[in-house]
Formats: structure tokens, sequence, C-alpha cells
């Protein structure tokens, strides 16, 4: 737990303050079952025992007797709890001082007793003052002293050695400036002050009833994480602790293991719940766009089954029960591309009426030949965008950072099963809309049953010895008939007729629309020959609808004319400004680009986990170090039955088999001895924080407590004497000894060492990080080296290895120069055969292909503009804008090519693409953006960028469509 000030930068140091954060940890302790989760230990007084000091196994819990007398929960490692010991540990000076003959020779026993703990001559000496000052007979008054006056006794930066013996420095408590002294430039004039403090509560397993911390360890961890949101409820903003601490000033951060997962997790899901927006902006687009209810609810149905359905693929295709959190990333952007193909099936079905009905404005059924031309180039148009949306997430499949890989994986399924429910599901819903759910039920049957009596069917057909009439393509069932009464004119019909093979005849007489509205049916009467009907019709609908449609249609009309001279007439001044926008962006990136040296932020800064891991790595000093493990026994890792998505697999150990000698062979054993001491000697070279922990190995360790090399049973023995140890005086080693079976009676498999370097987990660059590195391996090079100087001539050689954390930032930073080199140029280059396949016009695709290198470049700058760095979610985002800004440019092409008519001049061809395309392509662009737009207002950074760049981009990309490929195609098209 962590408080700071609100606002942060004030000081925590007061005694209202201070007495708060005494109040949370009595809060925090009386949580119902506290005691059942808590570690247990010994108490304070207990702590010089040298069989229980600092470190007891969680193992002795259900031990009777435990191995340690009085175990209870240990206290929390907090600057409250050992105030008592602060006090006693004053109170011990001042009686040494007052002890002396004078007040010199006080100052000195004291400064003696501080040197022997740590303090360096100045600081001891200038304690030593202090508390003569104060005066040697007032000792009993530290007991009741407030504590921050105490505190200003001790000299800046004399809290960085563990003379309390609790196990961490007094300087573990405070902030990095207070415990070290240095300044951090803010005014200093409030006398002893930090700007943060920390407290630990420790937890662990075995929970009573269980064996051992792995004896079921998933049904442990998940009592303790149930009994976890309990306590961690009143800890949450608006919270019972975050009210008391807003009073006071403070803010009281948490995070633990398993406990910051959960809440990470949550976040994460919060977050998806934006998606539901997303999907009610799409929807109202969509309506906007149809007005039509019945299309939207199907298309929006179509869309959303493309997510389960590609899920199930990529699940089946992975073998991994993980989903990384970017793979919600898209039903936020995929919703917005399914919502562009909706359209376009909405513009074919329309254009098809038109072409067999001469209007639209009624819901009529076109014949299935009209309706065909019109899906052929529809479909062709949405295959072509859809593959360049698939190989843009697809190219992600380069990279080598797990997440981002299933991000692209998923994805490209989603974007590619959503294509094929809008090319089935959507036209039969737009069909039976149309054509009526009556008649589409009746027709179902009618081929149910001819296909089970083996009859036959033949569709229903017109009496050709009458040309078709608009009222002809409609059904009865699409009609109002609340009101029956007649009025209005007369409508002729025909009569249309079904026939199955035996030639018997049914007459099924269908009433229609008239050109100008719709109509209700009233009453009927057959002409002569009973072939045709005069319907006598009323006019309900007196139609709004046909009003506002020809509205929107002339409006339309007028833009896209008025767009299409713009362009035409000002051609060479858009192309012209087109290329002076791409210079100019190269040189902003060329001046301006920086490849990310750090990762970046996973929340919002004001968030709790972001905020406490801001603290933990910037604030607390201690927190600056990385571990480096060294390990002998080990020869790699088998990490070919690891989930890759799984972050708690890491594979199964691969054994040394040299190392397997350890066990009984002496010369093996101080083959060992010699690599620490190698490591040990180049300690200057490998930056090891200073008191951060041991510098050596646990044999080293071993033979100094054993009294030297020359007092160690080396051979057979030495195994069984390692266990010993490490049960007593080697305590604190006992996780570094990694046994096959049972501790010292089974084979010693591998033994480990930790050191402890200054290197940030967080804000260490690239180039830092390499440095150590770099310097490690020459360091385990040279203890390979001394092993086999001590090893018998030809004697195989055990393995040394060294690992650390912070090394994978070296191989995020590869990946990111690979994924950036390779996914842009695989992107734009499917995209350019895409886009030459389908409009089959080297013209076309010249023109597209510079069109989207401006959009890319003009992102890019802006984003550099910013001071974005490039990294992970950087290079992610120009993967996306490649396969993104061409797809509008594409419909483009695709209608340029197709709706002009034959013989037609490059002007003429751009104003019938544009009069095609540009609504439709604004409704796309607006359903894009809409659906992104909700990204910004998610926590996890990484979405808000993502978003961020999308919703730019689907802008910039849809201007310089419409304009500048419009522009290049008038200048240079076919």
């Amino acid at each position: 737990m962590v408080y700071e000030t609100r606002p942060p930068g004030g000081n925590v140091l007061t005694e209202e303050r201070l007495a708060y954060i005494a109040e949370v940890e009595r809060k925090v302790r009386a949580v119902s079952g506290f005691e059942d989760f808590c570690h247990l230990g010994v108490p304070l007084a207990s702590l010089n025992d040298t069989s229980c000091r600092r470190w007891v196994p969680s193992s002795t819990r259900d031990q009777h007797p435990p191995a340690c007398p009085g175990m209870q929960c240990v206290p929390a490692m907090s600057l409250m709890s050992f105030e008592g010991m602060i006090r006693r540990w004053f109170i011990e000076l001042v009686d040494a001082g007052s002890g002396a003959a004078n007040s010199t020779a006080g100052a000195e026993a004291v400064e003696r007793e501080l040197e022997a703990v740590g303090f360096d001559p100045a600081q001891a000496s200038a304690m030593a003052e202090a508390l003569a000052a104060s005066g040697w007979d007032t000792a009993e008054s530290y007991a009741e002293m407030p504590l921050t006056e105490l505190l200003a006794l001790v000299p800046s930066g004399a809290l960085t050695r563990d003379f309390f013996h609790i196990g961490h420095e007094p300087g573990w408590f405070f902030d990095k400036w207070y415990a070290t002294g240095e300044s951090d430039g803010s005014s200093s004039g409030e006398g002893v002050r930090a700007v943060a403090l920390r407290s630990g509560f420790e937890f662990a397993l075995p929970l009573a009833g269980y064996a051992t911390n792995h004896d079921r360890q998933w049904e442990q961890d998940r009592k303790y994480r149930k009994w976890a949101e309990e306590f961690t409820r009143m800890l949450a903003d608006g919270g019972e602790i975050d009210r008391g601490a807003e009073k006071v000033g403070l803010r009281v951060l948490h995070a633990g293991g398993g406990i910051s997962e959960d809440e990470a997790a949550a976040l994460v899901l919060g977050d998806l719940l934006w998606c539901t927006a997303a999907f009610a902006l799409v929807t109202a687009c969509l309506f906007a766009y149809s007005r039509k209810l019945w299309w939207t609810v199907n298309a929006i149905v179509g869309i959303s089954l493309s997510f389960p359905v590609a899920f199930f693929f990529f699940r089946a295709a992975s073998a991994s029960p993980y989903v990384s959190f970017l793979n919600m990333l898209v039903p936020f952007v995929l919703i917005g591309i399914g919502c562009d193909d909706a359209m376009l099936m909405f513009d074919a079905f329309r254009a098809a009426i038109r072409d067999d009905c001469g209007d639209d404005d009624g819901i009529l059924l076109p014949s299935e030949d009209v309706f065909a031309a019109r899906y052929a180039p529809a479909a062709r148009a949405m295959l072509a965008t859809s593959l360049t949306t698939a190989v843009a997430f697809g190219s992600n499949f380069f990279s080598f950072i797990p997440p981002v890989r299933a991000l692209g994986m998923f994805a490209a399924l989603t974007v590619c099963t959503n294509y094929l429910l809008v090319l089935t599901l959507l036209p039969a819903a737009l069909v039976i809309g149309a054509k009526g759910f009556k008649n589409s039920f009746m027709d179902a049957m009618d081929e149910c049953l001819g296909l089970f009596t083996r009859r036959g069917y033949t569709p229903r057909q017109a009496n050709e010895s009458a040309p078709p009439t608009p009222a002809q393509k409609a059904t009865y069932s699409q009609l109002d008939t609340r009101d029956t009464e007649p009025s209005g004119g007369e409508v002729e019909l025909q009569t249309v007729r079904g026939k199955t093979d035996d030639d018997d005849e049914a007459d099924w007489t269908e009433v229609g629309v008239h050109d100008d509205g719709f109509f209700a049916p009233s009453t009927a009467e057959a002409k002569d020959g009973g072939d045709t009907s005069i319907v006598r019709v009323k006019k309900e609908m007196a139609c709004s609808c046909a009003d506002l449609n020809a509205s929107i249609r002339a409006n339309t009309a007028i833009a896209t004319t008025w767009l299409g001279d713009f362009v035409i007439h000002r051609k060479w001044a858009i192309i012209a400004a087109g290329v002076l926008c791409a210079v100019v962006s190269s040189a902003v990136i060329a001046d301006s680009l920086v490849v990310a040296r750090t990762p970046p932020p996973l929340l919002r800064e004001d968030q709790n986990l972001q905020r406490i891991q801001h603290l933990l790595f910037d604030v607390f000093y201690t927190e600056n170090w990385s571990n480096v493990r060294v390990a002998f026994g080990v020869a790699g890792v088998d990490r070919s039955g690891a989930d890759p998505n799984d972050p708690t697999q890491f594979g199964d150990p691969v054994w040394d088999g040299p190392f397997a000698r350890f066990n009984d062979d002496e010369y093996t054993q101080l083959a060992v001895l010699a690599a620490c001491d190698a490591v040990t000697a180049a300690k200057e070279t490998l930056q090891l924080t200073p008191s951060s922990g041991s510098t050596e190995c646990v044999l080293q360790a071993f033979v100094r407590d054993s009294g030297g090399v020359d007092s160690v049973d080396w051979g057979p023995g030495l195994p069984s004497a390692l266990a010993r140890w490490s049960r007593d005086l080697g305590r604190n080693w006992r996780e570094n000894l990694g046994w096959a079976g049972e501790e010292g009676s089974s084979e010693l498999k591998f033994i480990t060492a930790d050191y402890f370097v200054d290197l940030h987990p967080v804000s260490s660059t690239t180039e830092e990080i390499r440095r150590v590195h770099d310097a490690w391996e020459a360091v385990v090079a040279a203890a390979r080296t001394a092993m086999a100087s001590r090893l018998p001539h030809g004697s195989p050689v055990p393995l040394v290895i060294q690992a650390c954390d912070v090394w994978n930032r070296m191989g995020v930073e590869e990946s990111i120069g690979y994924t950036a080199r390779i996914s842009p140029a695989v992107s734009a280059a499917a995209c350019s055969l895409i886009m030459l396949v389908a409009t089959r016009s080297w013209r076309v695709t010249v023109a597209a292909v510079g069109t989207i290198a401006i959009a890319v470049l003009g992102m890019l700058a802006a984003l550099v503009s910013l001071g974005w760095e490039f990294g992970v979610v950087e290079e992610l985002c120009v993967t996306l804008l490649v396969g993104s800004s061409i797809d509008y440019c594409i419909h483009l092409a695709m209608a340029y090519i197709e709706e002009a008519p034959s013989g037609a001049g490059r002007d003429e061809r751009v104003k019938a693409a544009l009069a095609h395309m540009a609504p439709t392509l604004t409704g796309a662009a607006m359903s894009t953006a809409a659906s992104s737009a909700m990204l910004l207002a998610c926590v996890v950074e990484v979405l808000v960028k993502i978003g961020a760049t999308i919703v730019a981009n689907t802008a910039v990309g849809f201007a310089l469509s419409l304009f500048l490929f419009s522009a290049l195609m008038a200048a240079f098209g076919d």
C-alpha cells in the first residue's frame, strides 16, 4: 500500500496523516478472515532467536507443535508497525550517551553506536550532536515525542541501512529523496518531509487444511482472491477508506499478487463495455443511412455473429484458452468495417430496385437477374476491401510478441467471417423483407414440399401478355390493410400464377403499390378473362417518406456534382498539395522520429495500478532493482508445450547432464564454486545495486559459514550438508537449491544465485539494458572458463546461464524493428496486388498506392509531432493504416471502372464514381469513426492510442480518397 498526498507533491509526514495511515492499517487487519490468509511468523520479541529469525517457512502453519512457538500474523511492514522499535532505539542511544562521563564523551559513544550499524562518520556525528543538544537526561521523553520530531533528528540520507534488523532498511518506507537525502526540487521549508509513504501486508500459502503451497494451488488461490475482493473493495476509489483519506488530503493506493491481476482484468472488461456504445452508434448510422429498421437489425445481427464465429476458429487454431487484452480492440474496429460492407449491400439492393422498378421509395423486390447484376460488383468491392484489411491485420503475424500476433490472427479471421455473413445472411434478409414474411414462408414451404414430393417447383411467374409494372413487384403482405375503406384512384395489377409439373394451376392474385406511395387494398373487381384485376385503392401514406427520399437524393446529387466539378477543375492544385504534404511529412519524420526506449504505460496515469507503478518505480528507490539470476544445472527451457498466450507458463526446464556429477564429484563442486568466485570478482563491472542483496552464491555462503574451503567435506556428502545448512543458518538461501524430491535425500538438480543490478524495470533505456546484459554475458563466459580450469582435462563442463526479466525489453525492441520493416511492406504489397486485380488497371493502382502513401506519411508526421515515440503500439498503428487507408480508394476505383457509360472520358468517370460512391463512403467513414471513437473513453492507454489513430486516419483517408485520389484519376486515369 502506498500513501501520497492529494494533490501529489505534498508532505505525508504530518501527525494527522500518519494517524490516518495507522487507522487504515488497523482496518485492513480487522477485515474478517485476515488471520486465515496472513503469513504466519514469530512475535517481534522472538526475532533474535536464531532458529526463527526473519524467515519462517509457511509450511509450518499446520505442524503441531509448530517449528517456532507462538506463531502469529506477521505485522505489516510499516513505519507505524515499527514505531515502538524506533522509539526504543532512540532511548537506547540516549542511554548510551547519558552514561558517559560528559556530553562530549556521550556524543562519541553515540557516534560509535551509529557507525556500528552503518552510518557514515558525518551522519553519525550529526545525529549524535542533535541528541546531545536535546539533553541526555530526557530519554523517557522519546517514548512520547511525536514521530515526526523523532524522524527530524535522523540525518539526511541515513536511512539506507537495516539497522533495526527488520528485513528492510528504514528508507524502504519513504520516498527516495527523504531516504537518501537527495533533493526532489521542491521546497524544504517544512522540516521533515516525504512525498510518499508505503507499507506492506504479507499473505501466504498454504491455507489451513492444505499440505503444501502446491496442494490444490488453484483452489487456494481462488479462495484468497475471493477474500481479497472484500478488503480491496474498501480501498477502491470512492470507498470507505478513500473518503476518509480525502478529508486529510491523502490518496491510498494498493497493489499485490493476484489483486492487481484481478483489478487489471476488471478494468479491461470495463473498457469492453464501451463496445455497446459503439454498437449503438453504428446502429444509428445504419438506420440513418438505410431508413429501414429491418435492414438495420439484420445488418447488426450479421456483424455481431462474425465475432463468435471467428473466435471459434481462432480458438481452434491457437488451441489456447487465453485471450490477449489486445483482442478486445477487434469489436471496436470491426463493427465499423462490417457496417461499411452492409452499406454497400444496401446500395446494391436499392440500385437493383431502381434498375428494375424505376423507384426505390417502396420496399420492392427486384428480379433475381437484376439483383445478381448489382450483387456481383458489390461482392467484388467488399472482397477487395476485406482482403486488404485482413492482410493489414494478418501482417502482425510476423511480430515476435504473442499478444500482437494473436490480435492479427483474430482480427483477420473476423474480417473474413464478416465478409461471408454479409454476402449470405444480409441479402437473404433484404429479400425476405421486400417479399414479405408470409410469401417468403409460403415459398419456402412450396419449395420444401416440391423437394419431398419430387414434383418440382416453379416460382411464381407474371402473365407475359402484359409488360411488368411497378405494382407487380410487391406482394399483399407488404401492404398496410388497417384501413379497407375504398377511396382514391384505381391501379391495374397483373394476375400472378404458380405452376407445378402436372400443369395444375393455382390462382395467386397479388396487389401492390402505385408509383407515388403505399396503398391498402379495398375491393377487387375481375375483368373479362380473369387474367387481370382492377383494384380500387386508398392512398394511406401520402408520402412523407417518398418526399424525404426524393429530397435526400436531390441534395446528395447536388453535393456529389459540386464535389466532382471541384475535383476536376482543381485537380492540379490538389495533386500539388498532396505532393507538398508528402515532402513536409517526410521531413518531419526524418527529423523527429524516435524509437521508444521504454515500454508504454498500460493504463491512464490517474488509475490506481498505473499510479502505484509510477510511485514504486520512480519514487521509492528500492524498487529500482532488477534481479539477474545465475543458474547451474539448467541447459535451457523447452517451450514447445507452453501456451504462448499464458503469462504464467514458462515451459519445462531442460536439465544439464554434466551438472548431475555435482552430487558426488568433488571436482565439479569446486568448479561451481570457482564460477561463483568469477562472478564476485567482476562485481564492479556488473552495475550491482548497493545494499540490495548479497553478492555471493549459495555455495559461497555455505563455505563462508563452514569456516572456509578446507573446512568443507567435499564429495558425496556435500548435498546433505547443504540441506542441513539451508534449514538453519542458510535459511535465506533455501530457495536457491533445487531438489528432485525430498530435501537432502534426493538429487540436487540445480543451483541458482540472485544478484540485483541497478536497472529500473520500466524507465531504463534499452541501451542501458544492453550494456549491462553484455557485461553479464562476459562474466558468464569467464565463469565457464573458471569451471573448465578446475576440472580434469576432457571432463564435461557444466553449463552456467543467466537471465533477467528486463532482458526481454531488448527482444521487444528487435520485434518492433523487424515488424516495422516487414509488416507494412507486406501489407502495402498485398494491397497493391489486390487493387490491381480488382481494377485491372495499373494506372488506378499507382494512384491508389500514392494516395495511401501520402496518408500514412501524414499520419506518421502527426503522431511524431504529438511527441509519440515509435514503439509496439505505434508499429501496430502503422500496419493498420496501410490496410484501412486503401479501402476508400478501392471503392472509388471500382466505381470509376464500372459506373461510367462506355466510352466516357476521365472527367465523366470521376463524376460518375463520386456520384455513386461518395454517399456510401461518407456513411462508412462516419460509422468507422464513431465505433473507434469509443476507444477514446477506455482506461487502457494502448486502446486509447489505437482509437485516436484510427479515428484520425479515417478522416484523413476519407478526405484524401475523395479529393486526391479523384484528382489523380481525373489527371492520369484510364
